[in-house]
């Protein structure tokens, strides 16, 4: 059976965006891109919400990569992969090859990791993370914690009506400051009635 990765970046106080949905403080080095490439090639989709896949598409098969000296194989890996687009709004996916999906990502994704592949991953797209891992469909998070405090912001990983424990498999603290945190998802104990 496929894996379901969620790959995010996080502040030190739990959000993936300030509350304007801004990114600015994100910023990658080399260390950086090899952890993203190590996990792209685990997979051959990414599974996207409407909002990152409308802001990757303008910017990934561009020039501005290449400007912002990202290797160019990751570049090219990660415009090469199958895109999973989840959406009710958006009429077309321009950045190929892209598959629309309207229906419930829940039963879309249980159905994917039972199809021949390799893995898949999820990057950013909050409420989409959030719905996978209220689903108790995400198997790894791949974390890197950012040596920031934004004071407020969107988190990530939201479900309040149980909690998700999960195993680390590792570690890894990169020169910029950064902490690569990889998790598993441990099974959900049976609570006694």
């Amino acid at each position: 059976m496929r894996r379901l990765i969620a790959d995010t970046i996080i502040s030190l106080d739990g959000y993936f965006t300030s509350p304007k949905n801004e990114i600015d403080w994100f910023g990658f080095d080399d260390e950086e891109w090899a952890w993203s490439d190590e996990i792209n090639r685990r997979v051959d989709a990414m599974l996207y919400g409407r909002v990152t896949y409308d802001e990757f598409r303008q910017f990934w098969p561009t020039d501005a990569p290449k400007s912002m000296g990202v290797p160019p194989g990751f570049v090219k890996q990660l415009n090469g992969l199958q895109k999973i687009v989840f959406s009710h709004t958006l009429v077309d996916t321009p950045w190929k090859p892209a598959t629309l999906v309207r229906t419930d990502p829940g039963k879309a994704v249980a159905k994917l990791k039972r199809e021949a592949g390799k893995d898949l991953v999820v990057v950013g797209s909050g409420t989409l993370v959030s719905a996978l891992l209220r689903g108790g469909l995400i198997d790894e998070f791949f974390i890197r914690v950012r040596p920031i405090i934004l004071g407020a912001g969107r988190p990530i990983f939201v479900d309040a009506d149980r909690r998700h424990p999960l195993k680390l498999l590792g570690a890894k603290t990169f020169k910029s400051g950064v902490i690569g945190l990889h998790y598993e998802s441990k099974p959900l104990k049976k609570t006694a009635k």
